[in-house]
């Protein structure tokens, strides 16, 4: 038997946990009622409406210490296999498939010294990994260009990765927050979108930058964080910049729909799915990071820019790229069904 790692379910909502809730969604469709369970710990309150795989409630630690402890004992109880969607294994049950989005840590980790708590994270998932590619777990990751970093950091077994990618069909079903626009004075064709984490390696100082060098235009900045601490003192007065923090999925969705253009500028991603949101969500234009992975993901529909050049950031859009087309690529459902052809080989 298979247990997923449900720990996702206790967090706010980023890519990672997109990915994790939509998969799981889609596996509860296709597998058979009593083969598979989700265990989580015992406050947690947001749960998954599913038919096929039970919810098991189990263990009163917080997250981190609880997928250390309390999941291991689980594990051990039930005989089964774990399913770990978060770049995350625990280390004393290193048994079934892990889902490793990005190294982007071992990569650049200098992008993540900014802080004692973020150097203390940088270690301990850096010891992470090492442990994954070191067991003999399946491992999943999020694009082809994420795998050949794994391949070429950590010398895996190529044959050990399979590919799965994020998709964006659970756009559909958020409503549109028509009032968004319309709390935020903004009005719809008129200003360019971006939504991200502050981490650093999602770049929002390059949106200051094309801020500061097309004041004629406006910018909209959305997600999780202080952007106060990764912009410079000389850019908090410009007027055409418009921080708002995190925002709700419907008023993503209404943000996107409404947008000039959705802008990505990230240094490293191992898929990068806001863009691929914006699309769904009626977004005319992408604005992207000229990286391997971006083009990876989303070819020839978007404008590309150079994410390290802080001085030249002129935006233009170029029209008649059809970026739906894009779409047809990834599907909730496909990655669901490559994710069970795993667990039965």
């Amino acid at each position: 038997m298979y247990v997923i790692d449900g720990i996702f379910l206790v967090k706010r909502i980023t890519g990672i946990q997109r990915y994790a809730i939509e998969i799981t969604k889609e596996l509860d469709k296709i597998v058979e009622k009593g083969t598979m369970k989700i265990v989580v710990p015992e406050y947690c309150d947001s749960v998954l409406d599913l038919e096929n795989i039970e919810l098991v409630r189990y263990g009163k630690k917080r997250p981190r210490v609880w997928e250390q402890t309390d999941l291991v004992k689980y594990l051990k109880n039930v005989k089964a296999e774990g399913i770990y969607f978060e770049n995350t294994i625990p280390l004393l049950y290193k048994k079934g498939i892990v889902v490793v989005h990005d190294i982007s840590l071992k990569v650049n980790p200098r992008l993540f010294c900014n802080s004692i708590n973020n150097i203390c994270s940088l270690i301990w998932r850096r010891f992470l990994y090492q442990q994954i590619f070191k067991s003999s777990m399946k491992i999943v990751t999020v694009s082809e260009f994420s795998k050949s970093e794994i391949v070429k950091f950590y010398n895996v077994d190529e044959k050990r990765i399979t590919v799965i990618y994020n998709a964006w069909q659970h756009m559909q079903y958020v409503p549109d927050d028509e009032d968004t626009l319309r709390k935020n004075n903004l009005t719809r064709g008129e200003y360019y979108f971006s939504l991200a984490t502050m981490a650093p390696n999602k770049n929002i100082k390059w949106i200051i930058s094309a801020a500061k060098n097309n004041q004629d235009k406006l910018f909209v900045i959305a997600g999780g964080g202080n952007i106060r601490q990764i912009i410079n003192d000389e850019y908090n007065e410009l007027t055409n910049v418009i921080c708002l923090g995190y925002v709700s999925d419907t008023a993503a969705k209404a943000l996107m729909a409404g947008c000039r253009a959705f802008i990505f500028p990230t240094f490293y991603e191992g898929f990068g799915i806001p863009p691929l949101e914006a699309i769904a969500c009626g977004a005319p234009a992408l604005v992207l990071s000229d990286t391997p992975c971006m083009h990876e993901i989303y070819e020839d529909v978007a404008e590309y820019i150079d994410p390290y050049d802080y001085e030249h950031t002129p935006i233009s859009i170029i029209s008649g790229k059809d970026i739906k087309s894009i779409l047809k690529k990834f599907s909730w459902k496909h990655s669901a069904e490559q994710l069970r052809r795993i667990i039965h080989d």
